[in-house]
């Protein structure tokens, strides 16, 4: 019989769980997800970003991970900038489908210091979502002796399957980039479930979801006329679940034109993952693979199999106007 599922249940709806949020190990092409501030904070008019992730295929509880997001400059007024964007993101795991939705929507405010250097502030709004399915699972109450009976009840009964909750965001960017160069940096904090949501299944009104604090560090350097040297970290903290990743690489123009160029990098998630990833830009489009090599004691499962990643980004870019006046480059 499948006890062990019944057990990874009992473990998922216990606190500790709600816990923990989603995880990229593109992060860096998922820039909402750390920080609401950085809605509109690209070179372009408007970005579409996809991520998909499936991590421990190689066990019997496997997660496949989605996030979708959209963002764009909605009013540029001399070195005032406002942004919206949408996002939604969604997990599932495990033979009882536990799951995490989230859709929401984020604004963010950027002024501009001068021409290489911006200041943003942004906030967020999302509804999230908990919930299961136990008829992928397998009772003891289901076993007649001598086979097992999916018609028989479960003996078990649960008060709800689905917790719904808002939740409030905020968060706060600085922005390096000058307009003649590759060169950028953008560093910055978020802080997430700031109303502390309470999506239990068992009715507990004192269970809620503790706040998400993210420090988010993404920049390059330019080194030559077609290199580009790229840098990347991240620390998330949500009660006492602790990640970190960090890493960098680079990145090399295929054409002068700088619509081409392809990027290799790798990065650290301590005690837990060896990341390589491979990343190709041309024109609007990019699109990047990335791999989790475990490395933690959990390799015994997996065999060092992790987590296999996609990332695609989508970016408008302007024509410039003729203008006859001068306007901040930086937006």
């Amino acid at each position: 019989m499948r006890y062990p599922a019944l057990l990874v249940l009992l473990i998922l709806l216990s606190g500790q769980t709600f816990a923990q949020d989603l995880h990229f190990s593109q992060f860096y092409h998922n820039p909402l997800q750390y920080n609401p501030a950085l809605t509109g904070i690209f070179r372009g008019d408007l970005r579409v970003s996809g991520l998909y992730r499936s991590q421990w295929t190689s066990v019997p509880v496997s997660y496949r991970t989605f996030s979708g997001v959209v963002d764009w400059k909605t009013i540029k007024r001399n070195t005032n900038l406002l942004s919206i964007g949408l996002l939604l993101e969604h997990d599932r795991a495990g033979d009882a489908a536990l799951s995490w939705t989230q859709v929401g929507a984020t604004a963010g405010v950027a002024h501009a210091l001068n021409e290489q250097q911006a200041v943003s502030v942004g906030v967020g709004l999302a509804l999230v979502q908990r919930s299961f399915d136990i008829s992928g699972l397998k009772f003891r109450n289901q076993w007649t002796g001598e086979i097992y009976d999916p018609a028989l009840s479960t003996g078990e009964s649960f008060n709800k399957n689905s917790g719904l909750a808002p939740s409030l965001s905020a968060g706060l960017n600085w922005h390096y980039g000058p307009a003649e160069s590759r060169t950028r940096l953008d560093a910055g904090a978020g802080a997430f479930h700031l109303n502390k949501p309470k999506i239990s299944f068992l009715d507990d009104a004192e269970q809620a979801l503790p706040m998400r604090l993210s420090l988010l560090l993404n920049g390059a350097l330019q080194t030559g006329e077609l290199t580009d040297v790229v840098a990347f970290a991240a620390v998330q903290q949500m009660g006492k679940a602790r990640e970190i990743i960090a890493g960098g690489g680079l990145r090399r123009l295929l054409t002068p034109d700088n619509e081409t160029a392809v990027q290799f990098t790798l990065a650290l998630r301590p005690g837990d993952a060896l990341i390589p990833a491979f990343q190709f830009e041309w024109q609007n489009w990019t699109a990047g693979i990335s791999y989790d090599w475990n490395t933690s004691g959990f390799d015994v499962a997996t065999g060092g199999r992790g987590g296999f990643e996609v990332a695609v980004v989508y970016r408008t870019m302007p024509v410039p106007p003729v203008k006859t006046y001068k306007v901040c480059p930086i937006f």
